[in-house]
């Protein structure tokens, strides 16, 4: 072993996927993910509300992102029958070109992608300007609560049609019963 040099495989709390990503939790019987994930899930909506009601929007379109992505990597997994770990929108979006059938969700997962494309720039290009153009910090601001309502609209769409999937398998989804609207 090398001095400072960590090795993840070691690291029980790390499960790894491919040995490279880690895997994301799975809940089981006994295994407690669902109702860590939903306290988190209540945690991170409780403080994207703060950000943004305080003007920190590109904050609270992060946290929104994270909890899609982490939505979408449930069905994702459920689709593949295999683990898919953590994954950014555009890897997960590829993913259910493949694999997604529902025409609802596929509905849903255009308008995502069209926000994946608001968020990008939102959180990649707030001090950034082409050639030529006339900008301020202040305009640029004046975007972002429509990205963050745009994201909760499709959080909750995506949501709602997770919700509907998983009571026809008698499942309970992990943000039942009000993770993110009460």
């Amino acid at each position: 072993m090398v001095l400072g040099v960590v090795n993840p495989a070691t690291i029980p709390e790390v499960a790894m996927a491919n040995g490279s990503k880690p895997l994301r939790a799975v809940s089981g019987p006994g295994h407690r993910v669902g109702t860590q994930r939903y306290k988190l899930y209540r945690d991170a909506w409780a403080h994207l509300n703060k950000a943004s009601a305080q003007g920190y929007y590109l904050e609270a379109i992060a946290l929104l992102e994270s909890l899609l992505t982490d939505r979408m990597e449930s069905r994702a997994t459920y689709l593949t029958g295999s683990n898919t770990g953590f994954r950014t929108l555009g890897a997960l979006l590829s993913i259910f070109q493949s694999v997604e059938k529902d025409p609802h969700f596929l509905q849903v997962l255009r308008k995502i992608d069209t926000w994946r494309v608001h968020r990008n720039d939102a959180l990649h290009s707030m001090a950034k300007f082409e050639m030529g153009a006339v900008v301020s910090w202040a305009k640029k601001v004046t975007k972002l609560p429509r990205v963050v309502e745009e994201g909760r609209e499709l959080l909750q769409a995506y949501n709602t049609l997770d919700i509907a999937e998983r009571h026809k398998a008698n499942k309970r989804a992990a943000t039942e019963p009000s993770a993110f609207w009460p």
